[in-house]
């Protein structure tokens, strides 16, 4: 970036909205925290402020040393829409007057960044990990669900000075769906910390499989096991190391124990320290029914792990097929088929794990998102 371009974003205060009922424990409990504060710590050095408007409360006050230089600005959880939107303007008038942009983390939370945009006429950053009304619709046969959080999506898209999606699948999606002009949404994904995450070799191997996941149907855990079980009757037992809070299902657990697999469950790893893991493991396996941009799928191929994910929306686009991963159906048939494939071939292991590796960090480091971010913010600052 150009001095004079740096130069005038020195002066520009950055202002990120949390979703909705999050704030930064939730993040430090899943482990996160560290990981989701690098890009905003970057963002310090270039410009002037960086604000987060959390829901945490007063919990969330006690993390302000360890996010300095970022501003906390906690408010309660569990406050109405309209009243949590109240009190930031009145509580926080002079924070929110001297921002220059205001940006939200996910739709959920971006009604109140949209309402103060129109009361403080600042410039708004509507961003969204995933699309919030195609999870809806894969989560709930709900049409009012439905509808309303599509409602709540164009809202915020079209109220928006720019919007950031985090794939081109999910752009097109919003330019067709939303009628949004294309010079408005921009693509900027996830970022991997890939001098963090990174091959480990020489490092001895514990477990055939990892799987990091959080608990629910989306997460297509039943069909893992169900594919370890066939795998034990045709080569044996196969270990696999489950992190993250599925690991904390109980029905799951029941589950593995009632079949005898060789099962390890980890419910909580820092982001920072999840490398070590994911080192000590053979292959990575996303059985997924549908993903948004998933970034444990990301950190696994930095690593330089030979990934294996489902055929669906969120993995196929960054995973192809026997070049930089393995793809299968959601099936356990098809799982048990891919995994075994894998795990029987070292020479195509080392192949996927390689141009895995290769593939993420020239698209997804984090420097590379850091310019894009900087790029739209200095267009609208």
């Amino acid at each position: 970036m150009s001095e004079s371009r740096t130069a005038s974003l020195n002066e520009a205060t950055l202002t990120l909205f949390f979703t909705r009922r999050t704030g930064l424990g939730d993040w430090d409990r899943v482990g996160n925290l560290d990981r989701e504060i690098q890009l905003y710590h970057r963002l310090t050095d270039k410009l002037k402020r960086v604000n987060f408007i959390t829901y945490g409360g007063r919990q969330d006050r006690a993390y302000s040393s360890r996010v300095a230089p970022i501003h906390v600005c906690p408010i309660a959880r569990h406050l109405p829409v309209p009243v949590s939107r109240e009190l930031l303007r009145m509580s926080h008038r002079s924070l929110l007057r001297d921002s220059d942009i205001f940006k939200t983390n996910q739709i959920a939370g971006a009604e109140i960044a949209t309402w103060l945009k129109r009361k403080f006429g600042k410039k708004l950053i509507t961003r969204c990990g995933y699309l919030y009304s195609r999870f809806i619709e894969e989560q709930s046969e709900s049409r009012y669900r439905i509808r309303r959080a599509f409602a709540m999506e164009k809202e915020a898209f079209t109220v928006a000075d720019a919007v950031v999606v985090t794939t081109e699948r999910d752009r097109l999606w919003s330019i067709e769906s939303h009628g949004l002009d294309p010079e408005k949404i921009h693509v900027i994904p996830n970022y991997v910390l890939t001098d963090v995450f990174k091959p480990a070799p020489g490092v001895q191997k514990t477990h055939d499989l990892v799987c990091v996941a959080k608990a629910g149907p989306q997460k297509n855990l039943d069909a893992l096991l169900e594919a370890m079980q066939y795998l034990k009757r045709d080569i044996g037992d196969v270990s696999c190391l489950i992190i993250g809070s599925a690991a904390a299902d109980r029905q799951l657990r029941r589950r593995a124990e009632r079949f005898k697999l060789d099962i390890s469950f980890l419910a909580r790893v820092p982001n920072l320290d999840l490398p070590d893991y994911l080192n000590r493991c053979r292959v990575f396996v996303m059985p997924s029914l549908y993903e948004g941009h998933p970034k444990a799928l990301l950190e696994a191929m930095s690593c330089g792990l030979p990934c294996i994910g489902t055929d669906v929306v969120g993995i196929r686009e960054d995973l192809q097929q026997r070049w930089n991963g393995y793809l299968c159906q959601t099936d356990p048939d098809s799982l048990a088929g891919a995994i075994k494939q894998v795990l029987e071939d070292p020479d195509l292991q080392q192949e996927l794990g390689r141009n895995a590796r290769q593939y993420v960090k020239s698209r997804y480091d984090i420097e590379t998102v850091l310019e894009l971010e900087l790029r739209l913010m200095q267009g609208l600052a």
